[in-house]
């Protein structure tokens, strides 16, 4: 009876040293330092906390409450309780209001969101916004829009595939409050545009990015940030974007004046391999870090892959590339290689590297013909 009592006492004791743990984490305040608010309505502003076992499940976190220091113009702080607001993933998110009153007559207001841990009373203070800015968050206030805007916004897709029209999304009601977003009409090619209309009494800030395949894949990018101007301006026309920022084409960027040939060459002296070998990387040419290109043997332990750039390509391009061995199953360990394509470079160039870098290989560069190059361009026209 003994053993199973003390037994027992360290079970009970280890469950409340996971109860009594600090939370974990806390963070991605929104909107983000340095957003502009208007003084119409109270604003909304949100945080993330996580504890291990206790945020996870559904509901309210047990233990954990959150506090709001909020101050107009660096004056008093006046402090409110944070309501529970429902749950991201394994986060629970709080939400808290500036109030229309503290707003009216600021130019600015701080928020300072703070998580406090009742099981061992620890607080967690340096909550930062999704731009990993530090407290307190500062939002300055402006005046809204006098008249309505119309905002045109333009996108090239940079030779990106879309399996529908994309579409603008972003923080402001227009165009979806990050929710729906609106679909964007072809200009030919690439090249797609739409107007908005934001309406006066609007708050003249708002962020923005795109989606495509018919507004169901998000780009990549960071947030674009748009403060639109209150001086009676009707009609703003955004500076076209590219998708995911690329270099762009479309007509509207640099592009290469002629075909540029790259051969991707690695030596594998000295290196068990098991099969074929292949090129991947970062570019369609490369199967966009996909299955890779086959590599073609060229000579004892050196294997080569050959890409074409066509001219017209939107520039400069930055190229991260890698070799694969074993039929194309087993990766180098080093950090992606890169190159740059510009109309700087040579029309035709050999790139050749040893595997993992290590400097051992006694392979001989093997140069191109003429010839080949032309079998190669003719693979990708």
């Amino acid at each position: 009876m003994k053993r199973v009592f003390l037994l027992s006492v360290l079970v009970l004791a280890l469950a409340a040293g996971n109860a009594a743990a600090a939370i974990g984490w806390a963070g991605n305040v929104w909107p983000n330092s340095g957003a502009i608010v208007v003084p119409t309505g109270p604003v909304d502003v949100y945080a993330q906390v996580w504890k291990d076992g206790v945020t996870n499940a559904g509901g309210q976190g047990a233990g954990i409450e959150a506090f709001c220091d909020l101050s107009a113009d660096g004056g008093a702080i006046t402090t409110v309780p944070v309501p529970y607001f429902g749950d991201v993933g394994s986060n629970d998110e709080y939400k808290v209001q500036i109030p229309q009153a503290m707003l009216m007559g600021a130019s600015y207001v701080d928020v300072h969101i703070k998580f406090h841990d009742l099981t061992d009373d620890t607080w967690y203070t340096d909550v930062k916004d999704q731009a990993n800015n530090s407290p307190p968050q500062r939002y300055n206030v402006t005046n809204v829009l006098p008249v309505d805007v119309d905002v045109t916004f333009t996108l090239c897709m940079s030779g990106e595939a879309t399996s529908g029209a994309p579409c603008v999304i972003g923080s402001a009601a227009v165009i979806g409050a990050w929710n729906t977003g609106v679909s964007m009409t072809s200009l030919g090619g690439d090249l797609y545009e739409v107007v908005v209309t934001f309406p006066a009494g609007g708050n003249p800030y708002f962020e923005y990015k795109f989606k495509k395949d018919g507004c169901n894949s998000w780009e990549g990018a960071s947030n674009r940030i748009v403060t639109l101007p209150t001086d009676g301006t009707t009609s703003v026309v955004l500076a076209p974007d590219s998708w995911n920022n690329l270099p762009i084409g479309c007509g509207l960027g640099n592009t290469l004046d002629a075909d540029r040939s790259v051969c991707l060459q690695v030596c594998l002296d000295g290196v068990d391999n098991v099969g074929g070998v292949c090129a991947i990387g970062s570019v369609a040419q490369l199967s966009n870090w996909g299955a890779g290109v086959p590599a073609v043997q060229v000579g004892p332990g050196l294997y080569q892959t050959c890409i074409v750039f066509p001219a017209g390509s939107a520039i400069p391009l930055t190229v991260e590339y890698k070799f694969k061995k074993d039929d194309c199953g087993s990766w180098e360990n080093v950090g992606n290689r890169s190159f740059v394509v510009d109309n700087a470079m040579p029309g035709e160039q050999t790139l050749t590297s040893n595997w993992d870098d290590n400097g051992s290989g006694a392979c001989s560069p093997v140069g191109n013909e003429n010839a080949d190059w032309g079998s190669v361009k003719s693979m990708y026209r």
